[in-house]
């Protein structure tokens, strides 16, 4: 069994950051056009995965690794309204809904 310390966490959490980064990165590069953005998503996924590899160390991997993908994903879903003013339509809703892990039981 792994130790779960607040620095695993606190890894985590700089995974998830880095992650959105990332995202936000590739979309500025507008399809790799601008090389430094899209240069800078490429390092902050080699630095998500690279923080990723140190929380799984006292979290367990399956756990980590839904945490990292459900709060990257709500997280971008934010950043692309905030920044870029996209919404989601139906499919959208549709397709993250399940990625997301939202249910409604009622």
């Amino acid at each position: 069994m792994q130790q779960l310390e607040w620095f695993h966490i606190a890894w985590l959490a700089f995974a998830v950051v880095l992650e959105i980064l990332a995202n936000i990165f590739l979309k500025w590069s507008d399809g790799f056009r601008r090389i430094w953005m899209g240069l800078l998503s490429l390092a902050a996924v080699l630095g998500a995965f690279s923080s990723l590899s140190q929380a799984v160390k006292g979290i367990e991997l399956s756990v980590a690794y839904a945490l990292w993908g459900g709060f990257g994903i709500a997280a971008t879903v934010a950043a692309g309204w905030i920044l870029f003013g996209q919404r989601l339509n139906k499919k959208g809703w549709a397709g993250l809904t399940p990625a997301a892990g939202w249910h409604d039981y009622d």
